[in-house]
């Protein structure tokens, strides 16, 4: 299990010949993500929902800091830790498509992912890979800046999914993606829950969040205002405001279609 305690984040305001002043950014944040299990967090533009990734991972710049503590399997890690577990124990899916470098080819960055999270995959299942996510085999000889951010955006994730990780932070997997792909790789991730692994998944799409999620959180003003399981929100729980937020959604209106009762019951 991946838990997050009181964690908090704060960024400094530096001034000349004077300390500098520490301006909050999250507080008291408290989640956790169990093995098996998709866990999204959405929030809107801003409010730090990649930084707290990144705080996880110890990839924070040294004008920010953060409090709290950060648990693996009920044990606080530490800086040291952070950086070893990086990678193979806790895998990551940057949100910018630039995250990839530029002078190497697609396939030795697929590669090379894998091999420094302790996997080396055959090229037969990195070709099965780029199948499932209806990308040609002639990408692995190409780089990078002659990808779409598509493209670009699923070599990330299959850098992260062919790893040993068992916890997955994803931070807008589905930007540069059509409905059609972003579905195909959300029911990827899902598979990899159902075969033990967690997942974080950074998101401003909430309807994706409660089709595809085990759980909800929603980031709000610095902190977690609220957790909540997908089918209760698809039945009308949650709170005031966020159900506010569901019912506003365009789907809502023309194309959602509201599932039988006895399902939230069984759920």
């Amino acid at each position: 299990m991946l838990q997050l305690k009181n964690l908090g984040l704060s960024c400094a305001n530096e001034r000349w010949f004077r300390p500098p002043v520490w301006n909050s950014i999250l507080h008291d944040i408290n989640l956790k993500v169990q093995a098996g299990e998709l866990v999204a967090l959405v929030g809107g533009s801003g409010e730090g929902k990649s930084l707290l990734l990144q705080t996880i991972l110890g990839l924070l710049p040294s004008t920010m800091r953060s409090s709290g503590q950060i648990l693996m399997d009920d044990c606080i890690i530490d800086a040291a830790q952070q950086q070893t577990l990086r990678g193979n124990t806790l895998g990551y899916i940057p949100q910018s498509v630039s995250a990839l470098n530029p002078l190497i080819r697609t396939g030795k960055q697929i590669q090379r992912a894998a091999k420094l999270s302790g996997k080396t995959p055959s090229d037969e299942t990195i070709y099965q890979q780029l199948q499932r996510y209806n990308l040609p085999e002639r990408l692995l000889e190409q780089y990078p800046l002659s990808l779409s951010g598509g493209m670009a955006k699923r070599i990330l994730v299959s850098c992260a999914t062919l790893s040993q990780a068992r916890f997955i932070l994803a931070d807008e997997v589905t930007a540069w993606l059509d409905s059609h792909h972003a579905e195909i790789l959300l029911n990827h991730l899902k598979n990899l829950c159902n075969q033990g692994r967690g997942i974080l998944w950074i998101t401003h799409d909430l309807h994706l969040a409660a089709n595809f999620a085990d759980r909800i959180a929603v980031l709000h003003q610095g902190t977690i205002k609220e957790v909540i399981h997908s089918c209760v929100l698809r039945h009308g729980g949650g709170s005031a405001w966020l159900q506010s937020l569901w019912q506003a959604l365009p789907e809502q209106h023309f194309t959602h279609t509201p599932e039988p009762l006895y399902h939230a019951a069984s759920a």
